[in-house]
């Protein structure tokens, strides 16, 4: 399960610590974990942690946030390695794990970064990304829907620019949605630069009746928190881990080599675990750390890639 597997993980990364000769104390304590309850917090108070200089964990973002108060008159980083959510801050608590608002924000950047043209074609079910890009990104280009919620080729193209790269942001589940945008798409490629774009993952896509040459013909981009596996350090270390666990890694054993590995590059340097945070963003087997000090209090990671479908069927991350 998703416990074991991060463990697997993290184990990995602690004999990589050993063959580059770091000198780390580390220990590893069962927190007994549901959603809503821990025995960190006991443990805590039970044990002197007075010179523990990082704690990984545990998992749920009440339970981790439990972790960081009981910490925070300390000063310990408490790292939280698989949560998104946004809740209490604490000026200790480092998320490790990319915010979503912060996901489809660096998408928009990226795009306003190439001088992009925005258009969003987005289904009225999706009423949190309309209300996010009208709070947030209020200069993007809303396609008006028919009464049955569907996308018409001149509501798309009044939009397109001639001289720009038009970036379509496309959110909807219904597959007559997306053939009917991705068709109308197609033939404006002739005239206009297009790319499609979604700000989150969608099953749909991955349907027979989508082909996936049009996905890729339409290059389609998206926000990712971890980039294109084809990368030769992410091949080295499934190779690692299948002749140690005698199986691939999941994405949570990576994720548990990626935070644990970066946890303990940035303890082995000669300054803080928060000096290096503000300082230094890594880049691990799948995962990238950038982390920015929230307003509130505590870090939030800001690294996350771009990709997109390139048309030998790789994903590809953008330039």
């Amino acid at each position: 399960n998703m416990t074991l597997d991060f463990y697997s993980g993290a184990m990995m990364a602690i004999d990589s610590a050993k063959t580059l000769g770091l000198n780390l104390e580390i220990k590893i304590i069962d927190s007994q974990e549901t959603k809503n309850s821990t025995t960190a917090v006991t443990t805590i108070q039970k044990t002197d942690f007075s010179t523990i200089d990082a704690v990984i964990g545990p998992f749920y973002q009440t339970n981790i946030e439990k972790v960081a108060k009981e910490l925070e008159p300390l000063k310990t980083p408490v790292i939280s390695p698989l949560s998104k959510d946004e809740g209490t801050s604490y000026s200790n608590l480092f998320q490790s794990m990319p915010q979503n608002d912060d996901i489809k924000n660096a998408m928009f950047q990226y795009m306003r970064s190439k001088n992009g043209n925005i258009i969003a074609a987005i289904d009225p079910k999706k009423s949190s990304i309309k209300n996010y890009i009208k709070s947030f990104q209020n200069d993007v280009k809303i396609i008006g829907t028919t009464d049955k919620g569907g996308f018409v080729a001149d509501s798309i193209k009044k939009y397109f620019s001639k001289d720009k790269m038009n970036y379509v942001v496309l959110a909807s589940e219904k597959t007559g949605n997306i053939l009917s945008v991705t068709s109308i798409l197609k033939s404006l490629q002739k005239t206009h630069q297009v790319q499609l774009v979604i700000l989150e993952p969608n099953e749909t896509l991955d349907y027979e009746e989508i082909p996936l040459s049009r996905l890729t013909d339409l290059k389609l981009m998206y926000p990712s928190v971890t980039k294109p596996n084809e990368a030769e350090v992410t091949k080295q270390f499934d190779r690692a881990y299948k002749k140690k666990n005698k199986m691939y890694p999941s994405q949570y054993a990576i994720r548990g080599f990626d935070v644990t590995f970066d946890t303990m590059m940035r303890l082995a340097q000669n300054t803080s675990f928060e000096q290096s945070a503000n300082e230094t963003t890594s880049e691990q087997v799948e995962n990238q750390f950038n982390y920015d000090q929230k307003l509130s209090g505590g870090y939030v990671n800001k690294g996350i890639y771009i990709v997109y479908y390139d048309s030998d069927l790789t994903i590809k991350t953008a330039q």
